[in-house]
């Protein structure tokens, strides 16, 4: 999986392959991306190298080739932050649309939401990552859900005790938050996540 910089990369790679024109040297692809230092450069062509998108030789970017059978991707709208915290009103303004893997969204219509806070950070997702889920009312214990408390929406897993379920977060810090069926609605099922770091 790329990152959303290795993703624009790649992109900006494709587009030069299928308009017919040469590869960038490093300097082009620095001054494209605002990258001063031509081994940032190397270590973003590296990193795609090593998930498998491009063919570098001789560590000359001219020289670079691109896979052509990749996996297939879809896009989906990230359509503001949700807190991994406090439940706080989130934003539901689009922002833009990102490209993931297309089996994650064979089972249905999806959505990306940006993570705020660190509640659920046990679970490997941290402040500033991209969950992508699944948009549907229903979850089983065990799921991690985007979910919205009287109108204010948040991401917990969902867990069950007896006969009460529970937003539960994925830090000792926080506490589960109990749910009242008539006041927290499933908004969708966590499916994937994207973690948007400037590094390769």
């Amino acid at each position: 999986m790329l990152t959303a910089v290795q993703q624009q990369l790649f992109d900006f790679l494709r587009q030069a392959m299928e308009a017919g024109e040469p590869m960038p040297t490093y300097r082009e692809i620095g001054s494209k991306f605002g990258w001063s230092s031509t081994g940032t450069v190397r270590d973003h062509l590296q990193a795609l190298a090593r998930k498998g998108y491009v063919e570098l030789s001789n560590g000359r970017s001219r020289a670079l080739s691109l896979k052509l059978d990749l996996p297939a991707t879809a896009k989906v709208q990230i359509l503001g932050r949700i807190v991994a915290g406090t439940p706080v009103e989130s934003e539901q303004t689009c922002e833009a649309h990102i490209p993931v893997p297309s089996e994650w969204v064979r089972h249905g219509k999806c959505f990306a939401v940006r993570v705020s806070g660190d509640s659920m950070r046990d679970a490997a997702i941290l402040d500033g990552d991209i969950v992508i889920a699944r948009a549907q009312a229903v979850a089983s214990a065990g799921d991690i859900v985007v979910a919205t408390l009287d109108g204010e929406t948040t991401l917990k897993r969902l867990t069950k005790r007896g006969t009460h379920w529970f937003l539960t977060p994925e830090n000792k810090c926080f506490r589960p938050i109990s749910i009242e069926t008539d006041s927290t609605v499933i908004r969708g099922v966590m499916v994937g996540l994207l973690r948007r770091r400037m590094s390769a």
